[in-house]
């Protein structure tokens, strides 16, 4: 028997890995002067493949001290065994070469693919990855899973069975909640537990038994029952959804929800998602048997999808549902419940380098509600063929083209015109930078044209009034000037050092008046007023209109920096339109009499002011945590503010935000538009270590009433969280709808019960929930 003092990465055994680091070794040189040259390739991370390990990789052991005979090799003190993705470790281990198998004495660790296994002793075949080890602990660090075990078996390296075995996602000792099991089986693969004779323990008290159970233990997707979700709301009464999961295949699967609105009905829904190289789709289609408050069947189907082939995309964006109050009664996967549209879209486009193409059906459908206004029907684009290209430097140049050619279609043909429209717009521009300073010199020209058909279907004596011509064009030059100064001084924010900017900026634009006033109104509308908006050469927003001008845009910005860190303390903006001519392009637009539903044409946008709105920003960190913001229009004509959106939020840390906010609008853009004036007040504050209080109040000033008003609690420990929220919220109808929310999350499993989560992102801004789920574990983020 020979003995070697401490030793680093001995070979396992020493000869058999001599031998492998020659022929590697030989390997290598052979293969280099069988090429010139030797190439390597970067990476910009590490890889998680697979295809890295093997049966065949190489072992390494180290110890403090290292005994070996004919057979075996004995490792004493700090004692460790590694290979491919397993790591054994222990006070002492034993090695037989023969059976290759280790025997571990004395704190016992087992790690096989970032899986933790503690025990007193660890017999264990390293070739088939099997053993056994008695009264194991064992941890799933990537969904912070851990337990114990009477006894653990290990069974070719892809599954676990643990006997007498608990389970929790709570520190070890805790009593929160945890589940035990007779038998409790932990495919590896899979990243799935199989439970036997199964119990739930809620705070040391047992409140639920399954004779069978499996759950993942894993981020990977798995089939079966997921999470239901239970509500209650006034409009809808009990809400029960719950969704059965079949996970088809890594880039297939499939959701079947049935869900119960007891004020209602039953509602079967479907989602069916896929991905592959070439394609993508996510489809959905709700259907509602029978609705025994309309009588009738009901659904919402929704596709959204992608391919591509030999360079060519195709896209798609299909919403229909079957009545227009259907989003306001169920909403779900849908859009918003307060969308008026839903498109049903479909393009093609195929692009090289400096140029793209597309081709385009754009379809909608308007969703009429019971008890509201009719709803303002846009233009269906039926085709659309564009073409653009961008060369961003040639010889100093910016030069950009666009071609359109678009057939709209109405679905209320007697009133609005239809036919084919043509546009172009061709630009160069000539930036010139320096450190401090820039200008932008810029020419364009822009033409369209118009064929329009069915003049004749207009009402009698509608066509002469409106004036509209069946084949009319016209083309426009545009010249822009773009120009700025940066300057900087050293000075000081309450005490900190800093580097405050003066930032002017000039925007001129000429274009010519060309009469447009005989050509309809496809997809135009006038801008409105906005820091953007100031750097457009058009202000009106499709390509029905083109702006005449002869206009300065002037914008001062002055900013407060950190002059150690760059933080920005201070942004304040002010900016104003000048004209010096009057702006005699305007829309042609319908208004709709509601007495005599008698639609007329008026010209919206003609301006002969000579100077525009003001427009002012502030946005001011008082301390890193308090942030103060206020964006306002200022009226030159009325001398008055007619727009304002103002908010003060502090934030110290995460899950603890406090803000209100004030928002006004009086621009009174049409008669039907009434004046906003609201305030919001949103809160979420720890209340102790483990209490968190959740608040939003919106309310309308002018109309004296609640608009929005959300109260809740969370209770966050460490491992589960509980929340109760209710929520009283004006509908469509102008009835108050009554909501409430009731969620168990348990941390690494999911929740139980109906999930407030969206609806406190959107109500309270900065909202955090107290509790972060875990995410995809990768091959080397538990590694040791």
């Amino acid at each position: 028997m020979s003995d070697f003092s401490k030793t680093t990465r001995k070979g396992l055994p020493a000869l058999k890995m001599l031998s492998l680091a020659c022929a590697l070794a030989c390997a290598s040189y052979a293969h280099a002067q069988a090429s010139d040259a030797v190439r390597l390739r970067t990476a910009s991370s590490l890889s998680d493949s697979s295809q890295l390990v093997n049966e065949n990789s190489a072992s390494f052991i180290s110890a403090d001290q290292m005994e070996t005979t004919d057979d075996e090799i004995i490792l004493r003190g700090d004692a460790e065994v590694r290979r491919a993705r397993t790591l054994i470790r222990g006070d002492n281990i034993t090695y037989t070469q023969s059976s290759d198998t280790v025997d571990v004495q004395g704190n016992a660790v087992v790690l096989r693919d970032g899986v933790r296994f503690a025990g007193p002793e660890l017999n264990y075949q390293i070739e088939t990855q099997t053993g056994e080890m008695q009264d194991a602990s064992y941890e799933y660090p990537a969904r912070r899973i851990q337990g114990k075990s009477k006894y653990a078996r290990f069974e070719s390296g892809e599954s676990t069975q643990l006997r007498q075995a608990t389970l929790s996602t709570c520190k070890p000792g805790s009593k929160a909640w945890w589940i035990e099991a007779d038998t409790l089986t932990i495919d590896e693969t899979t990243n799935m537990a199989t439970a036997h004779d199964m119990s739930f323990h809620l705070a040391g008290l047992p409140v639920m038994g399954l004779p069978y159970a499996f759950f993942p233990v894993g981020t990977d997707r798995q089939s079966g029952l997921l999470t239901p979700t239970i509500g209650m709301s006034s409009e809808l009464g009990l809400d029960y959804a719950q969704p059965i999961y079949w996970n088809i295949a890594p880039n297939y699967d499939y959701t079947f929800t049935p869900r119960l609105v007891t004020r209602h009905g039953i509602i079967l829904g479907n989602e069916f998602r896929f991905l592959t190289p070439n394609m993508g789709a996510t489809m959905v289609y709700d259907y509602m048997p029978h609705d025994r408050r309309e009588g009738d069947s009901r659904y919402g189907a929704k596709v959204d999808g992608w391919a591509k082939w030999n360079d060519i995309n195709f896209k798609a964006n299909y919403n229909k549902v079957s009545d227009g109050d259907y989003l306001d009664d169920f909403s779900g996967e849908f859009n918003e419940s307060d969308e008026s549209v839903l498109p049903q879209d479909l393009s093609m486009s195929y692009g090289k380098d400096f140029w793209n193409a597309s081709l385009s059906v754009r379809k909608n459908q308007v969703l009429d509600r019971t008890d509201h206004d009719p709803v303002d029907r846009p233009y269906e684009k039926v085709p659309e063929f564009r073409w653009s290209a961008y060369y961003a430097d040639f010889h100093g140049f910016e030069i950009s083209s666009t071609l359109e050619a678009t057939r709209f279609k109405h679905q209320e043909e007697d009133y609005k015109p239809e036919g084919d429209r043509f546009y172009m717009n061709h630009s160069i521009a000539y930036p010139m930078r320096g450190a401090a300073w820039f200008i932008t010199p810029k020419a364009m020209i822009t033409g369209v044209s118009y064929n329009l058909t069915g003049l004749e279907n207009l009402n009698k004596g509608f066509q002469d009034f409106v004036g509209y011509e069946k084949h009319s064009s016209f083309t426009v030059p545009t010249f822009s000037l773009d120009s700025g100064l940066i300057f900087e001084r050293d000075t000081s924010w309450f005490g900190s050092d800093a580097t405050q900017t003066f930032e002017p900026r000039l925007f001129y634009v000429y274009t010519p008046y060309r009469d447009q006033s005989h050509m309809p109104v496809f997809d135009s509308s006038y801008a409105d007023l906005s820091f953007g908006s100031f750097f457009l050469e058009n202000e009106f927003t499709g390509h029905d209109r083109v702006s005449e001008a002869n206009q300065l845009s002037l914008i001062l910005t002055s900013r407060y920096l950190d002059r150690k860190t760059g933080f920005e303390w201070l942004r304040a903006s002010i900016g104003q339109r000048f004209y010096f001519s009057d702006q005699n392009v305007g829309l042609n637009k319908y208004t709709i009499n509601d007495w005599y539903r008698y639609r007329y044409l008026k010209a919206e946008g003609i301006n002969e002011d000579r100077k525009s709105d003001y427009l002012a920003n502030v946005t001011a960190h008082l301390t890193k945590d308090v942030t103060f913001s206020t964006t306002a229009q200022y009226s030159t004509t009325e001398t008055r503010i007619t727009r304002m959106n103002a908010g003060i939020r502090w934030q110290p840390k995460p899950s603890s935000v406090v803000g209100l906010y004030y928002r006004f609008d009086d621009l009174k853009t049409t008669p039907e538009v009434d004046r906003i004036r609201q305030i919001d007040f949103g809160v979420q504050w720890p209340l102790s270590n483990s209490f968190y209080g959740l608040a939003r109040y919106n309310y309308d000033l002018d109309a004296g009433k609640t608009v929005d008003a959300i109260a809740g609690v969370e209770y966050a420990a460490d491992c589960w969280a509980l929340r109760f929220v209710g929520q009283k919220v004006l509908d469509s109808e102008d009835k108050y709808d009554y909501r409430f929310y009731v969620q168990l999350e348990l941390t690494g499993l999911g929740g139980i019960g109906s999930d407030p989560l969206e609806t406190l992102r959107r109500a309270i801004p900065g909202y955090r929930p107290v509790t972060d789920q875990p995410g995809a574990a990768g091959l080397y983020d538990y590694y040791e």
